[in-house]
């Protein structure tokens, strides 16, 4: 799945664990056949950390998602389709064993 708003996959009794995690999004969700998260990805562009919150939205991504049992990988410009293949055969593979 493509953007995925966290506040669609992460649920918090603290609402405003919730609130800080509903607006931020990741570039892929990667979901097992029953729609469960499995891994996020994100894709680090070369403007990615050009705003002043790029590292603060990424930090709280990485920790809601770690707190969820879901993993977490980055991309960058150059990675080849048969990097990220390998990345998510990797995470699949975990998942099943």
């Amino acid at each position: 799945m493509g953007q995925v708003s966290l506040g669609e996959v992460i649920a918090s009794k603290d609402e405003k664990a919730y609130f800080a995690v509903n607006s931020k999004r990741v570039d892929l969700l990667i979901v097992d056949a029953e729609c469960r998260p499995l891994f996020a990805i994100e894709y680090q562009g070369t403007g990615h950390h050009l705003g002043q919150t790029a590292v603060a939205r990424d930090a709280v991504k990485m920790e809601a998602l770690r707190k969820a049992g879901i993993g977490y990988e980055t991309i960058r410009p150059g990675d080849t389709p048969a990097e990220l293949r390998t990345l998510v055969r990797k995470f699949v593979g975990q998942r099943a064993a």
